[in-house]
């Protein structure tokens, strides 16, 4: 005999392995869905009876959930803030007519204080929930400290608390990236040469570059015939990185590699370029703009990337879950992947 019972959509996402945004847009034909999928979750609908609600689903297509987006903007890695809003337009586009909207508000790193004045605003107008990228760990717990206080959900964008918390962090393994990047030049310069390592300001407050540089001398270890040089520090201005790097280069005949930390990778590679040395090896993160052509040239042999767009969006996927399905992920870390960008494959990013 079997039993017929009448399942909720959590149920039958349960069942079937499919989430319930991917049932949703099913049943209101909207969306990129694989006729496969589609397949499987109408055949799901049929086999437990699933009837939707229209009234439920009229009430909660009049709900309005609101999520707010504190982040940076830096002169000197303003391609974050560029592919951030490209994740928070992909979002809109696609929970937009479930009733999401996000409030945006950015801060100047000068003034990392204006991001606790800004979330207080985004409060005031509504948001419920929080998508931040922060500069100054004493603003963010002090700002973490005010969310929890009121119970509002937040995921920490890019960059993680050293304290533990009990909510979302969508990012990368920067211990990680640092050691793809040792991979790569160590492998690039055969094994032997003097490696440089010309570093941002950044890096006294910052645990993502302390990780990357402690991820790649990890890995260098395992590279005895090179000898990596002391790291440079602070160096912000795009001059300063242009006359450290063109400095380093006049006076070690034996330089064979560059591992740059500056979010100046394309200073790195002009100082290069001007001294006619693109055999010298050059790796640095992230993508943007402006170091696209040298990529392509080959005067920068590689970076670590991470979609900062595909972080955005996830983030805020997740919290809107969270607020309109009530679904809460047991897993709290969500890692990107990390890819190498070379010439060869510049095309495709």
């Amino acid at each position: 005999m079997e039993k017929i019972t009448r399942m909720t959509l959590e149920e039958i996402s349960e069942q079937i392995g499919i989430s319930r945004t991917t049932i949703y847009k099913v049943l209101k034909d909207k969306g990129n869905v694989s006729e496969k999928t589609r397949a499987v979750v109408m055949e799901a609908l049929e086999k437990y009876h699933y009837v939707e609600n229209k009234n439920a689903r009229n009430l909660a297509l009049n709900r309005q959930y609101a999520i707010g987006y504190a982040g940076f903007r830096s002169k000197s890695a303003a391609y974050f803030s560029t592919e951030v809003r490209k994740g928070i337009s992909r979002a809109v586009q696609e929970f937009g007519d479930d009733g999401l909207s996000i409030l945006v508000s950015e801060f100047d790193l000068e003034n990392p204080w204006q991001q606790l004045e800004e979330v207080e605003r985004m409060l005031a107008q509504g948001a419920e929930s929080f998508v931040l990228a922060y500069s100054d760990s004493r603003v963010i717990e002090e700002i973490i400290d005010r969310l929890e206080n009121r119970g509002c959900r937040f995921v920490l964008l890019s960059r993680d608390l050293v304290r533990a918390h009990e909510n979302y962090y969508v990012g990368v393994d920067y211990y990680k990236s640092g050691l793809l990047a040792a991979e790569l030049l160590g492998k690039m310069v055969s094994g032997k040469g003097r490696i440089f390592i010309p570093v941002t300001p950044e890096y006294h407050d910052n645990q993502d570059i302390q990780a990357r540089l402690k991820g790649f001398l990890d890995k260098m270890k395992g590279y005895p015939g090179c000898e990596v040089l002391p790291a440079v520090h602070d160096l912000m201005e795009g001059d300063a990185i242009y006359r450290a790097v063109s400095g380093c280069v006049n006076s070690q005949p034996y330089l064979s590699g560059i591992f740059d930390l500056t979010y100046r990778l394309d200073m790195t590679a002009r100082a290069l370029k001007d001294l006619g040395r693109e055999d010298i090896k050059l790796v640095g993160f992230d993508l943007f703009g402006e170091i696209e052509q040298d990529i392509a040239a080959g005067v920068i042999d590689a970076v670590v990337y991470q979609d900062l767009s595909r972080q955005a969006y996830l983030g805020i996927k997740i919290l809107f879950e969270e607020m309109c399905y009530g679904i809460r992920h047991e897993e709290k870390k969500f890692y990107s992947k990390l890819e190498i960008v070379m010439s060869e494959n510049l095309c495709y990013f």
